[in-house]
């Protein structure tokens, strides 16, 4: 064979690789940004279930969730009318759906709950933790992904991590404010969320390296609560929960949900270039980003087991996007 005929051969093999080097590099920035948004999500979510002036959880739940499906649902409707992006599988279609109906009706509603009861510092941890762990074990038998010891010793630093950081936050006032059996229902409630996240993260992977479009994930997931909890929303509450929301309410509401889509995509994007136990170690790592906004934004305890936590944590993500 000559120089000539190998020219191609070499030239295709270069640029697989430089797409190679690309995942590697956008999967975990992408798992990144998505973490960021979360965290924003998060915070939204927040000013929503206050004590005192809290939204409707499920009508909060419903709105933020169905901007998506508003959204990008025509949109994704026209590019399957013309061609350009095809149906998911028989398989992967039902596999989103559980999924999606799990997460909407289980783990999303029942964090929202947990996060007016015991606090967004012991909510958010449990869930994430739980979910890294479950995400890392799912993903070795389902998806067939190994962790490597490199993988595993970051997955120990960031759990290290997240207990310092629960530990070191101020939730003890959240606490208090439940009764003891109401605090242990929301810790068990945030335990079976990341549960369901883990297992959330597994199928869009799987499907999405499988062949199925991110875009009908997103729509998908997020249209899981449209039509769940929409429903029994109007059913229980009619029409006149339109306008029992004060326009700050309304804000808080719109802009979880607009946070939640980026954030969704970015996750979605990201998993088709990412392993998924890195993937949600990365996405994980809003657990540090929500104890550095709680201190700079809302003016909560920051010690020196918080800043530990958070150099652990740090040291996990690091340690975890290393070749």
């Amino acid at each position: 064979m000559t120089a000539t005929s190998e020219l191609p051969t070499l030239e295709a093999a270069s640029s697989r690789q430089t797409q190679k080097s690309a995942g590697h590099v956008w999967g975990p920035l992408l798992c990144l940004l998505a973490a960021m948004l979360y965290t924003g999500t998060n915070m939204a979510l927040r000013r929503l279930v206050e004590p005192g002036q809290a939204a409707n959880y499920t009508f909060v739940l419903f709105v933020k969730e169905t901007i998506t499906v508003l959204l990008v649902g025509p949109w994704l409707l026209a590019q399957v009318l013309r061609g350009k992006i095809t149906l998911p599988r028989p398989t992967h279609f039902w596999q989103v759906v559980g999924a999606g109906v799990l997460t909407q009706t289980i783990a999303n509603l029942g964090l929202l709950w947990a996060f007016g009861t015991v606090g967004i510092a012991i909510a958010i941890p449990l869930s994430l933790a739980v979910s890294l762990i479950t995400a890392a074990w799912m993903g070795k038998f389902w998806l067939e992904e190994g962790v490597s010891p490199r993988l595993f010793a970051a997955m120990v630093l960031l759990i290290v991590g997240i207990i310092l950081l629960h530990g070191g936050a101020d939730t003890l006032e959240g606490v208090a404010s439940s009764s003891s059996s109401l605090a242990l229902a929301a810790v068990l409630l945030s335990c079976l969320a990341g549960f369901i996240y883990g297992l959330l993260t597994v199928v869009i992977r799987n499907v999405t390296t499988g062949g199925t479009s991110g875009w009908f994930v997103l729509v998908l997931v997020t249209g899981a609560a449209t039509v769940t909890l929409g429903p029994y929303v109007f059913y229980v509450h009619g029409l006149d929960i339109l306008y029992s929301c004060s326009a700050e309410q309304w804000l808080w509401m719109i802009v979880s949900g607009i946070l939640n889509l980026v954030a969704f995509w970015s996750l979605t994007k990201g998993l088709q270039r990412t392993p998924v136990a890195q993937a949600n170690l990365l996405t994980s790592s809003q657990a540090v980003m929500a104890t550095i906004a709680g201190w700079i934004v809302f003016g909560e305890v920051f010690n020196l087991q918080v800043a530990v936590g958070i150099v652990l944590a740090l040291a996990a993500i690091v340690l975890s996007t290393l070749r």
